[in-house]
């Protein structure tokens, strides 16, 4: 072979090996989480897909309900009250649980949905709700308490009229799965006391 070609063939060999080894030794971008068992993730997901005990917990709250809603106003007055009613059923069975019903807020009828269901992934319930007045989704997650009698989660709401974002709310089922119960909303930023604004008392129709 001719020198100059030679040298030509080393020179581009050397190029594209230097190239590889840079390529090689050069820190990985991270992008997007890629599993790194295809197999083991499929399993994975298929077990998230079956319902549990967490589930069955959805189903103590089947019923059509007469609502009393109490609106904490201002400290120390008397709580505004109003009167509604609402359907909690199945959304899916066996995994989401739906409600749909109709309260007066502000002096007007509005209609109230939602729907919580457990997620096995996360470990939790999650539950989305909106009103007919407002434009917001709110969502909360969260557990029972040590008793599984008070389901409790925590969400975020915004709040037009002071205006905060995003501000942190506790949502409580006290009684949860019992003929009367309350849910029960508490505002977090008013401090570690007297945090609740609204409550809800649910009465299920026999």
């Amino acid at each position: 072979m001719h020198a100059l070609a030679l040298t030509a063939t080393l020179s581009a060999a050397a190029f594209v090996a230097g190239a590889l080894w840079m390529q090689d030794s050069a820190p990985k971008r991270f992008t997007h989480p890629i599993s790194k068992d295809a197999d083991g993730g499929m399993a994975r997901w298929m077990e998230t897909m079956k319902p549990g005990p967490a589930h069955q917990r959805l189903a103590e709250l089947i019923g059509t309900y007469d609502l009393t809603m109490r609106m904490q106003m201002a400290p120390g007055q008397p709580p505004m009250e109003s009167k509604g009613t609402l359907e909690i059923s199945w959304l899916a069975e066996g995994k989401w649980r739906q409600t749909r019903g109709e309260i007066s807020m502000l002096g007007q009828k509005s209609m109230l949905a939602s729907s919580i269901g457990y997620d096995n992934f996360k470990q939790r319930y999650v539950w989305a709700k909106v009103d007919g007045l407002q434009t917001e989704l709110a969502t909360a997650m969260g557990h029972f308490d040590k008793s599984g009698d008070n389901l409790i989660l925590w969400g975020t709401i915004d709040e037009p009229m002071t205006p905060e974002q995003d501000k942190m709310v506790k949502y409580v089922w006290r009684g949860y799965g019992q003929d009367t119960f309350v849910l029960e909303v508490h505002d977090m930023m008013i401090g570690e006391e007297n945090t609740r604004v609204l409550e809800i008392e649910h009465r299920r129709r026999k």
